[in-house]
C-alpha cells in the first residue's frame, strides 16, 4: 500500500497553497487601490498596516530574536531591497501595466534568484538551470514585447512596456534581497526577520507618504478601495507571509516553489473576471514559458 503523507506535512502543503492564493489576489487589490491613491501612499498603508498586524506576534516571540550589531546593517539592507526598492519598482510598474502582466511576470523571481545564487553564492550552474533561464527570459520578452519581432509601440503600449520593465527590475531587487538574506534566515526565524524588515522599511515609507499627503491632500477612498486596502494589507501581506513561512517549516524550499504557479493562475483569472483585462496569445505563451522555467529550477 502506498504510504500516506503525515498530517503535519499535509497541513504544511495546505498552508503553502493558501499563501500563494492570497499573494495572487494581492495584485488585483493593489490595482484597485492605485486607481485612488499614489504608489507611495498605497505602499505605506500596505506595509504599515501589515507591520502593525504582525507586531504583537513579534513581541510574543521577542525572546528568540537575539540580534547583534553585526546583523543590523544586513537587516537594513534587507528592508531597503525587499520592502522599499522592490515595492517601489513593482507597484510603479503595476500602476502602468496590467495586473495580468504582473501576475505572470512575478513567477520569474525564482529565475533571478537562481542566477544570483550562482553569481553571488557560487552555487553550481547546471545545464537545466541554463535552459530554464533561456526559457524564462523568452517568456518575459514575449509578455513585455507582445511579439517575436522587436518594436516600440506608441501610446498605451509603450507605457505598458515601461511598467513591465519596472516590475522585472523590482523582481531582480527582491531576488537580491532573498539571496543576501540567506545567512540571516538560517540564523534567525524567518518570520521574525521579515517582520523586522517590514518595520524597518517604515522609516522610509512614513515620512514619504506623509509628505505626499500634506502636499497633495488626501483623496477620499471609495468602499471598494477600502476593502481592497484591508484585503491587501491583512490577507495578501500579513496572513500570506505568516502561512508561507509556517508552511516552509516542514517543506523544502525547492519543493515549495511548485506552489508559486498558483500566483499567476489566481492573479490572471481575477484580472480577467474582475478588472475585465484582455489576455493576448503572447502573454499566455510568455506565462507558460516562465512556468516551465520555474518548474525546471524547482526540480533541481
Amino acid at each position: 500500500m502506498p504510504l500516506r503523507s503525515p498530517p503535519k506535512f499535509f497541513s504544511s502543503w495546505l498552508l503553502l497553497i493558501v499563501s500563494n492564493v492570497l499573494f495572487g489576489t494581492g495584485y488585483i487589490a493593489a490595482k484597485v487601490l492605485l486607481q485612488n491613491l499614489s504608489v507611495f501612499v498605497t505602499l505605506a498603508l500596505r506595509i504599515g498596516i501589515a507591520a502593525l498586524v504582525l507586531l504583537p506576534l513579534l513581541l510574543v516571540n521577542r525572546h528568540s530574536l537575539h540580534l547583534t550589531r553585526r546583523d543590523l546593517p544586513q537587516l537594513a539592507l534587507l528592508a531597503l531591497m525587499g520592502f522599499v526598492i522592490n515595492q517601489l519598482l513593482e507597484y510603479g510598474g503595476l500602476a502602468l501595466s496590467t495586473a495580468a502582466d504582473v501576475a505572470l511576470l512575478i513567477t520569474s523571481e525564482s529565475i533571478f534568484t537562481a542566477l544570483l545564487s550562482c553569481w553571488l553564492l557560487k552555487e553550481p550552474f547546471k545545464r537545466a538551470t541554463g535552459i530554464a533561464l533561456v526559457l524564462g527570459s523568452l517568456g518575459m520578452y514575449l509578455i513585455v514585447e507582445q511579439s517575436f519581432i522587436p518594436h516600440l509601440p506608441g501610446g498605451g503600449g509603450a507605457v505598458r512596456i515601461l511598467g513591465d520593465l519596472l516590475v522585472i527590475a523590482g523582481l531582480i531587487s527582491e531576488s537580491y534581497y532573498t539571496v543576501r538574506g540567506k545567512a540571516l534566515l538560517t540564523k534567525y526565524p524567518p518570520f521574525l526577520i521579515i517582520t523586522v524588515a517590514m518595520l524597518g522599511s517604515l522609516v522610509f515609507w512614513v515620512p514619504v507618504a506623509s509628505w505626499q499627503v500634506v502636499s497633495s491632500g488626501w483623496h477620499p477612498l471609495t468602499l471598494p478601495s477600502w476593502l481592497a486596502l484591508v484585503w491587501l494589507a491583512v490577507m495578501a501581506t500579513a496572513l500570506a507571509y505568516l502561512t508561507w513561512f509556517q508552511g516552509l517549516t516542514r517543506i523544502e524550499g525547492s519543493k515549495a516553489a511548485s506552489t508559486l504557479f498558483l500566483q499567476p493562475l489566481v492573479g490572471t483569472i481575477l484580472a480577467v473576471v474582475l478588472l475585465h483585462e484582455q489576455l493576448t496569445v503572447m502573454t499566455l505563451a510568455g506565462g507558460v514559458l516562465i512556468g516551465v522555467s520555474v518548474y525546471l529550477i524547482s526540480r533541481q
